[in-house]
């Protein structure tokens, strides 16, 4: 690398050293490119919906309300769920040459939720795969040296096809963006000023590449990212899971962290993927990472040119980004619907194992009321009040004899995960409703989703026969609550939905229904019972009320009021395949039972059947 590259971190440079710095990084992108190779298992259809929610509408609102899509001549037309027309937009080039190739897709209307989720994975070569520093579902991240500055280089795609064997290197051109090419973005006027983020606390892009189609002449749509950007030494996940910073840096943490949303507040972006991992740490100064899902609220050009938000009208309203992190994420950003509430700064004062377990786990009035006073000999009175806790806390606050239980150890277990085609993954059933499941519809895995399947089935019974809900606005539909059971309420591995897939991960955080119907019924000392946080995620809500549940023996002439959770086990004896000797298994999996009927049992959402009475459980809603 040449001594240009000296000049990569400089927030001011003239004319002549800026074009020398872009010839610079113009020709390393040219080497760099061919090296990137990766599958996709997505189709030309796939491409063709996901280049929609690159498009900016008339109406950003429309972002969270089309449901199909239809592309007619030179127009692509979006429908909302009854496939009433919302807009008329000119086909980009991208779109036109995906039709060209399919003209099978033109005049037929494409569903939203007909986007494949990417099992594809990326294939390098050892001296990329040496430079990995982190890796997730749009993006990888690499150590980079330019001349002597380390940097790392992110990686971010937008079309499934980039860098395959379908759109190699050859059919792309590129436009460079460097840092001095702006100013510091000081507030959040709806204007395109030439401004970009400066700030302490926030990780620095030095320059970003913005990646076209060859023959995109008008550069409308970007369909990936290279970002230079400034190397940390690590994530404060790492750091906090093994409790390696004491009171003073955490609250350093804190301040800094606070100081930083504050400022991208100020300039129009709200970050909505605000976990461990996001927040990173440089000689001891807390840095904001990762602009993947921020809604930007001032239309400034300039913030996507240097990679800090993506083109669409997606990305300017946040109930359309459906998407978020397990443990977490906010009910207005996974189902569109209102609520705001952040859990990061939880960990920053409590070890790890108490953090989760304030979050996640049950509790009664008595150990409520234990906790408070652990919380008040640490010297704080409100532990939700953030600026009260920082400045009064004496202490890291530690429960004895936690389990780790509840705790999401893995990282691979809080990646983000897209919530938009959660009802296509998990059933092609009858009317799209989730009814019906076969374990070879659904690939659970080890995670046990049939548990909170299970649960969201007897939750929906009971809002229509116990409070005669009506859900006129289609708020509490059968994927809005598992999504909050499984992202907010009680966040478990969501791999064995393929919602986010990793060959390699081996482990899921499991599920028991006991557990689950505690979490459901009960508060933790942090949080609502999980029937609250269902029953206040829609509007009209259901009346207030609270759920129990309670465990009755099961036999052929048990009389049936609703359906019923159960537990079966299948008994795999010892047995020989091709050679192979394979030891006995048993397996358990959770299921609803409808009804007992001759003498058999019907199940509502597995083929699973046995011929002796399984355990189960029952739950019901009782209005205050």
């Amino acid at each position: 690398m040449l001594t240009e590259f000296c000049f990569l971190a400089a927030l001011t440079l003239n004319e002549d050293e800026r074009a020398v710095l872009r010839g610079e990084i113009d020709e390393w992108v040219k080497y760099f490119l061919p090296k990137l190779e990766r599958e996709s298992t997505r189709e030309e259809k796939c491409r063709l919906i996901a280049s929609v929610e690159r498009q900016e509408f008339g109406e950003d609102w429309y972002a969270k309300n089309w449901r199909f899509c239809k592309f007619v001549g030179n127009y692509g037309i979006i429908f909302d769920d009854k496939k009433y027309e919302l807009e008329k937009l000119k086909i980009t080039s991208f779109q036109k040459k995906i039709l060209r190739r399919n003209p099978s897709l033109k005049n037929v209307f494409l569903g939203r939720s007909e986007i494949k989720e990417e099992t594809g994975f990326w294939k390098l070569n050892d001296e990329l795969k040496n430079k990995i520093i982190s890796e997730g579902g749009e993006a990888i991240i690499f150590l980079e040296k330019f001349g002597n500055l380390k940097a790392a280089v992110r990686i971010h795609i937008f079309d499934a096809f980039l860098f395959t064997t379908n759109f190699g290197a050859n059919e792309l051109k590129w436009k460079t963006n460097l840092i001095s090419d702006f100013e510091k973005a000081e507030d959040k006027n709806q204007n395109d000023k030439a401004v970009v983020l400066i700030h302490e606390n926030i990780v620095q892009n030095y320059a970003n590449v913005e990646l076209f189609q060859i023959d995109d002449e008008k550069e409308e749509d970007c369909l990936g990212w290279i970002t230079i950007l400034e190397k940390c030494d690590g994530n404060i996940r790492t750091e906090l899971k093994n409790e390696n910073l004491d009171l003073e840096e955490r609250k350093k943490i804190a301040k800094g962290l606070k100081v930083g949303l504050d400022y991208l507040d100020k300039v129009g972006i709200v970050h909505f993927d605000r976990k461990l991992e996001n927040f990173l740490l440089l000689g001891g100064i807390a840095k904001i990472c990762d602009f993947g899902l921020v809604e930007e609220r001032t239309g400034r050009k300039s913030y996507r040119q240097m990679g800090y938000c993506r083109r669409g009208s997606k990305f300017r309203d946040d109930f359309a980004l459906f998407s978020g992190s397990p443990g977490f994420s906010q009910t207005r950003q996974l189902i569109g619907t209102a609520g705001f509430e952040e859990n990061y700064s939880y960990f920053l004062f409590c070890d790890w194992k108490t953090s989760w377990s304030l979050l996640y786990r049950p509790i009664d009035e008595k150990e409520r009321k234990n906790i408070d006073k652990k919380i008040q000999n640490c010297n704080i009175r409100n532990i939700h009040d953030k600026s009260h806790v920082i400045k009064n806390i004496t202490q890291i606050i530690s429960l004895p004899n936690i389990s780790n239980s509840f705790c999401l150890d893995d990282p691979n277990l809080t990646k983000s995960c897209q919530m938009s085609n959660l009802k296509q993954q998990m059933t092609k059933c009858v009317n799209f409703d989730i009814k019906n499941l076969t374990q070879n519809i659904l690939d659970q895995k080890w995670s046990n989703l049939c548990v909170p399947i299970s649960v969201t089935t007897l939750l929906r019974f009971s809002m229509k026969n116990d409070l005669a809900f009506v859900d006129k606005e289609n708020a509490y539909t059968f994927d809005n609550i598992l999504t909050i059971l499984t992202m907010i309420a009680y966040p478990r591995s969501l791999a064995g939905l393929n919602l986010n897939p990793k060959k390699k991960e081996n482990d899921f955080q499991r599920n028991d229904i006991e557990t689950m119907l505690e979490r459901v019924c009960k508060k933790t000392y942090l949080k609502e019972s999980g029937w609250e946080i269902v029953r206040k995620q829609g509007y009209p809500e259901p009346a207030e009320s609270t759920c129990n549940y309670k465990k009755v023996m099961l036999n052929e002439n048990f009389i049936f009021s609703r359906p019923l959770s159960v537990t079966g086990a299948y008994f795999l004896p010892t047995r020989r395949i091709d050679g192979i000797d394979y030891p006995e298994k048993v397996f358990f999996h959770q299921m609803t039972l409808d009804r007992i009927e001759n003498g058999g049992y019907v199940l509502q959402n597995t083929q699973f059947s046995v011929n002796h009475p399984p355990g189960k459980k029952k739950s019901c809603l009782k209005n205050n």
